[in-house]
Parts: structure tokens; sequence; C-alpha cells
């Protein structure tokens, strides 16, 4: 199975399953209120699709209007309203344009889905509105909403592969911001950071496992491992370019280990990345070993956590 026809990968799942669909989620006024101008209560799936992609993001990757931001917060809300009358799921022809929105907001949801701050705690519930602050503008919704969303976005294995990308980048960032002779807890915050949210990205990965079945997930994996390593190559130097350099060493990874091995490959990729960062810092052999250890358990901990809010 090849990712480029990945929507074809529903065939997974059981056609006659109730789904969030777009004339349920065009009822609700939050969708209205995010697609302003642009909402039309007979837009097509498709349409709705592109429409909610053109009023979440804007032309430069991760940057955001107000007006943008607080619209990604409307459509993650609404969308969760009707998961309770849909068995928690998304229409298909949904679930790829509602992961390539989330992908673009994927500082916020590291935030909201990792270690969280007193901003995004305090702005989380529904009425409090998309901010802006010094670095920049921003979202926030509460886990318990934000979670069963990408939950079931994810059954699409395109839609998981775009938001894990978003998510292995983000990391990556986080990771490579620490400047080399920094010590203590300026190398283990980051690297916690980077293992609780990819920690919690495995969870969701184990949870469509354990709800779709043997065979299915099965191939659920197979065109998530052919996404996430298509393409992959040597990576950079370090020095060259630090966020490709991790990025790149967790695809070989993961292209070393075969889509078989997708579930603990997931598990352990905070671990991986922390390890290829401590590496290239170059930290000594203790402290990599260390760091790597705890990457593991902190994972392994966000992982049993999302599993348990999913179930």
């Amino acid at each position: 199975m090849v990712l480029a026809g990945c929507a074809g990968a529903w065939f997974l799942f059981d056609s006659g399953d109730e789904r969030v669909g777009c004339n349920s989620l065009l009822e609700n006024e939050r969708i209205h209120s995010a697609l302003g101008d642009a909402y039309d209560s007979d837009m097509s799936c498709t349409r709705l699709g592109a429409e909610i992609k053109k009023a979440t993001t804007g032309i430069q990757p991760g940057q955001h209007s107000l007006r943008q931001a607080q619209a990604m917060k409307d459509v993650i809300l609404a969308v969760h309203d009707e998961l309770g009358t849909a068995d928690g799921r998304v229409d298909r022809q949904l679930s790829l344009p509602l992961a390539r929105s989330l992908a673009d907001y994927a500082a916020d949801t590291e935030t909201i889905l990792g270690i969280g701050n007193a901003d995004y705690v305090r702005r989380a519930v529904p009425d409090e509105p998309a901010w802006e602050d010094e670095h920049g503008v921003h979202m926030s919704v509460g886990n318990v909403w934000l979670l069963p969303v990408v939950r079931a976005v994810s059954e699409d294995p395109a839609a998981y592969v775009t938001l894990s990308k978003a998510a292995t980048r983000q990391a990556a960032a986080g990771l490579t911001a620490v400047k080399p002779g920094t010590t203590g807890p300026g190398l283990a915050l980051p690297s916690t950071r980077n293992a609780r949210l990819l920690g919690t990205w495995s969870g969701v990965a184990a949870d469509v496992r354990r709800d779709v079945g043997k065979e299915a997930a099965a191939k659920w994996d197979r065109a998530v491992f052919e996404g996430l390593t298509k393409n992959t190559v040597e990576p950079p130097s370090y020095a060259q370019d630090p966020v490709n350099h991790l990025v790149t060493s967790w695809q070989r990874e993961l292209l070393t280990r075969g889509a078989d091995n997708n579930a603990e490959a997931f598990e352990e990729q905070g671990s991986v990345l922390v390890d290829a960062w401590a590496k290239a810092m170059p930290l000594d052999s203790a402290q990599r070993e260390s760091l790597r250890q705890d990457a593991l358990k902190t994972s392994f901990n966000a992982q049993n956590s999302a599993l348990g809010r999913l179930d």
C-alpha cells in the first residue's frame, strides 16, 4: 500500500460505522463562526475540508492571525462536540484536511498534549479566545477535547503520518534549542518534554490498533510506516542542520526496525531522539544513558496515560 493512495486505507474500517459527518458538522455553530463568510450550509465534504484548512492556516507554516487561531479552536471544539454521537470517528473526507490544519499548530498541540503551562491551562476553556504575546499567536483547548479529536482523525493513516511528522519536528526543534554546555534541568526538561509529547502520540497509535483489530492494525501500521519512511535520506550533520539531523535519524531508525515493529519503535521514539541529540551535543556516555532511560520511562507513562484517557 502506498500512502499516496491512503484514502483507500479506509477499507480498514466498516464504511457503515457512524462518523462525524459533514452535514452534522455544518450544523454546529462553531463551524459557522470558524468559516465566517466562506460558510455555506450546502457545501460538500471536500469543500468543507478545504475551507477549514483555509480558515485556520496562513501563508507561512506555523504563523497565524488571531482569527485563524480562533478558527482552529472552534473547529476542534466542534468536531469534539459531534464525536459523542458518531462513535468517536470522523468522516473520511475530513480526516486529512483536519490533520493538515492541526499539524500547523504543532507548537500549541505540543503544550496541550505534553507539558503544559499556566497560560495554556487558563485559556483552555471553550470561552477563552486565542491570544497573542511576545512569542506569537496561540490557541488552547483542554486535553480532554483535543486528544479524542486527534485520535479520531488518526484512523486515517495519512492523517496520522501528517500529525506524527509535525510532532516529531516540533520535538526535535525543542531539543536543538538547547545550547552546548547546558547542564542539569536545562538538559532534563527538554528531554522530558520531548518524550511526553511523543509518548502521547504513541498512545494515539496504540489506541487505533486496539480498536480496529489485529488484521486492520497491521495494514494501518504498514501504511503509516511507508508514509513516515518515504524518501528517507542520510542525516545531515548536526552542525549543518540540527533539526533535520534528529528527524532523519528517527526515520532511519524506524526504517531499520521495519513496519512489524512500529508499536515498540513509537514507544521508544522519544528516547531515540534524545540519544541522537545527546550524542550530537556531545554529552558523555553516562549522561546520554541517563537521559535515554528517563525518556523511555516518560514516554511509556505518557502512552499509558493517553490510552487511559481514550478508553
